[in-house]
C-alpha cells in the first residue's frame, strides 16, 4: 500500500504525523535536517489567545489546539509557563482600538481586558511611556522541541517512519495527480504528499507545479540576561518590537518583521546575522519603556524566518494537484495552531468531513482571490 508522505519534520509535520498515526496506510516523514531544526526551533513559542484583529474561526482553531495541549501540560508531558500577553499602545488611537479588541475577545470567551498605563508598572513597563495595553493573561510559552518529540514519539510508536537528513528533491505527478517523491535515496511512491516544509514550502509547492502567494519575513531575536531574578510577560509594542520573559533571569527581545505587503520570498538556507540597528532599537526601547530590563546583558542571538500569507490565515488542504496537500503559511503561529492544523489536515487526507466553515477558511483555493499568478482553483 502506497504511503502518505509528509515533507518537513517541524512542529506542523510532526503534528500531522501524530494525527495520521493510526491510518491504514503507512506514513513517512522526510526531514532534510534534524527534526525541529528549522523555524520551529527558532520560535519564541508563545501560545496566544490574543489576536490583534479578532477572528472567530482563528479562535476556534486555537481552542481546538488547546484541547490537545492542556491535558499534556496537566500531566507533565509538556512544560508551559503562563506569563500573559500585553499588546501595548503608544497613543490614544491605539488604546481605543485595544479596548475594542478586548471586548471582542471577551465575547469569544477569552480572558481579556484593557489595562491603563498605571497598571502596567506591575508588569515591568514605565506608565509614562505608554497609553495602555490589551491584556490576555492566559497566554504563555511552551517548548517546541518537547512538542515535536511528543508528536513524533506517538507517531513512531504506531509505525510512522521518520527519515531525517533526507531531502525531497522532486515531486512526481501525472494526469491523475501525485505519484510520489524523489529523495536522495531514490523514488518513493505515494498515495498523498503533504507539504509541511515551513519556509521551504514555496519551493516544495513548485516541485508539484503549484504556486501559492507565500512570502517570508525575518525575525531577529536576542537573549538578554540579568544577575537578579525578574519576571516579564510577552509584551508586544505596536511598532513590531516585542520582549518575552524566559525563566527568572532571561528575556527574549525580537521583532515581528515586515508585513506581507512589504515582504518577499527569501532563501531559507542563507546565513543571516542580527542587524546593528536592531540592537539600537532594543536598547532604546528598554531605556524608554521597560525599566525592569535595565542592566541586562546580551548572551545569545539568532534570526528566525516566518512564512506569511496575504490574509494572515494558513493554507491547509488539498491543492489543484490531486493528492498534493499543503499545511503552510503559519504567519508566526505555528506553535499556537499546530495541533489543530495537524488534526484538520489529517481528516482531509482521510477523506473525512471537516466543518465547512473551517475548510473554507483554510482552503488553498482562496489564493486565487489575491490576484497573483497562481496554479490554483
Amino acid at each position: 500500500m502506497e504511503p502518505i508522505v509528509i515533507v518537513g519534520g517541524g512542529i506542523i509535520g510532526a503534528s500531522i504525523a501524530s494525527h495520521l498515526k493510526d491510518d491504514e496506510r503507512p506514513v513517512v516523514v522526510y526531514e532534510q535536517d534534524t527534526v525541529g531544526s528549522g523555524t520551529s526551533g527558532d520560535s519564541v513559542a508563545v501560545f496566544v489567545w490574543h489576536q490583534s484583529t479578532p477572528d472567530p474561526l482563528s479562535h476556534r482553531l486555537r481552542a481546538r489546539a488547546w484541547d490537545t495541549y492542556e491535558p499534556l501540560i496537566r500531566d507533565g508531558t509538556l512544560s508551559f509557563e503562563q506569563i500573559g500577553t500585553l499588546d501595548v499602545a503608544f497613543g490614544a488611537e491605539g488604546a481605543t482600538m485595544r479596548k475594542e479588541v478586548a471586548a471582542t475577545l471577551d465575547s469569544f470567551g477569552v480572558s481579556a481586558s484593557f489595562l491603563a498605563p498605571e497598571a502596567l508598572a506591575a508588569h515591568g513597563l514605565d506608565p509614562a511611556a505608554v497609553a495602555g495595553a490589551l491584556y490576555t493573561p492566559e497566554d504563555g510559552y511552551l517548548d517546541p522541541s518537547e512538542i515535536i518529540q511528543h508528536f513524533l514519539k506517538e507517531a513512531s510508536s504506531q509505525g510512522v517512519t521518520v527519515e531525517t537528513k533526507t531531502t525531497v528533491t522532486a515531486i512526481r505527478t501525472d494526469a491523475d495527480g501525485v505519484t510520489g517523491v524523489e529523495t536522495e535515496n531514490g523514488f518513493q511512491p505515494a498515495h498523498a504528499v503533504i507539504n509541511a516544509a515551513g519556509p521551504w514550502a514555496p519551493a516544495v509547492n513548485r516541485m508539484a507545479g503549484i504556486s501559492l502567494p507565500l512570502r517570508h519575513n525575518l525575525g531577529p531575536v536576542v537573549v538578554l540576561q540579568k544577575d537578579a531574578p525578574f519576571t516579564l510577560p510577552f509584551i508586544e509594542f505596536e511598532d513590531g518590537l516585542y520582549v518575552r520573559g524566559e525563566g527568572d533571569r532571561q528575556a527574549f527581545a525580537g521583532q515581528f518583521g515586515a508585513r506581507y505587503e512589504d515582504a518577499d520570498e527569501l532563501q531559507p538556507n542563507e546565513a543571516r546575522s542580527v542587524a546593528h540597528d536592531f540592537y539600537l532599537d532594543i536598547e532604546a526601547r528598554i531605556e524608554d519603556a521597560i525599566p525592569r530590563l535595565s542592566g541586562v546583558e546580551l548572551v545569545n542571538e539568532w534570526v528566525g524566518m516566518r512564512t506569511l500569507t496575504p490574509d494572515g490565515v494558513p493554507f491547509v488542504g488539498e491543492t489543484a494537484v490531486a493528492g498534493f496537500y499543503v499545511a503552510c503559511g503559519m504567519n508566526g503561529l505555528g506553535v499556537t495552531l499546530a495541533p489543530a492544523v495537524g488534526e484538520v489536515l489529517a481528516e482531509m487526507v482521510r477523506g473525512r468531513s471537516v466543518a465547512s466553515e473551517i475548510e473554507a477558511y483554510l482552503r488553498p483555493g482562496r489564493a486565487a482571490d489575491f490576484r497573483e499568478p497562481l496554479n490554483e482553483n
